[in-house]
C-alpha cells in the first residue's frame, strides 16, 4: 500500500516508512507492532536505530502514532491516521 502524506513538509521519508512498516504490519498480523520489530524492520531497509527511534518520536507528537496499551511489558505502536 502506498502512503501518500497530505502535507508534504509535515513528515520526512523516514517518517514515511515508519508508517508504512506500521500501517502493513497492523493488516498483517492484526496487532500492534512491537517496538523491536518496528526497529528491526527499518534497519532491514536500513535505516539507523536512532533515526527511527526519532521519527517515531515525531510521529507520536504530530498525532500519526500512538503508544498501543498491553497487558506484556512491551512497548507497540499503532496508527492513528494515514498520511
Amino acid at each position: 500500500m502506498k502512503i501518500i502524506a497530505t502535507n508534504i513538509r509535515d513528515i520526512n521519508k523516514v517518517q514515511i516508512s515508519v508508517m508504512e512498516v506500521v500501517s502493513d504490519w497492523a493488516r498483517q498480523e492484526d496487532h500492534p507492532i512491537p517496538r523491536k520489530k518496528l526497529i528491526s524492520n527499518m534497519e532491514i531497509r536500513g535505516t539507523n536505530q536512532f533515526t527511527v527511534i526519532n521519527a517515531i518520536r515525531s510521529l507520536i507528537k504530530k498525532g500519526y502514532i500512538r503508544r498501543a496499551v498491553n497487558m506484556s511489558n512491551t512497548t507497540a505502536y499503532v496508527q492513528l491516521r494515514g498520511l
